[in-house]
């Protein structure tokens, strides 16, 4: 298990399953189907391995993904291929040679995420 330096979250497992870590990160940062233009939120979808474990791919964020059953199927029985880069963006490449990127959707500037069990701060007076 590797975890991130700075918020401890769980980034990658050495085994098929996910930890609860891994999929709060995913479903924050998906939020949706991740085929291009799939509006199916992430609630109704499948995490799909980008590269299959059965040929080698692990089980980290940078190489899975929200799908919803159809796009999954299709990824898996179809010509298409889909490649996760940087930051999350999908690179769908259709039967014919092009490329559709799939990028998460931006959050608002207000937006934060905060560890699960976050510590009061020391330096807080008692509330009596």
């Amino acid at each position: 298990m590797v975890t991130h330096p700075m918020t401890g979250a769980v980034l990658f497992t050495d085994t098929y399953q996910r930890s609860s870590a891994i999929d709060r990160h995913l479903r924050a940062r998906d939020r949706r189907c991740r085929w291009p233009g799939c509006a199916v939120p992430a609630v109704r979808c499948e995490v799909d391995h980008t590269v299959d474990w059965a040929l080698g791919g692990t089980t980290r964020v940078d190489n899975l993904a929200h799908l919803c059953q159809r796009h999954h199927s299709q990824k898996q029985f179809t010509r298409w291929k889909v490649r996760q880069r940087a930051g999350g963006i999908l690179g769908w490449t259709s039967p014919s040679g092009r490329v559709y990127a799939d990028e998460p959707l931006p959050y608002a500037p207000a937006v934060r995420f905060l560890p699960d069990d976050p510590s009061p701060p020391d330096d807080e007076a008692a509330p009596f």
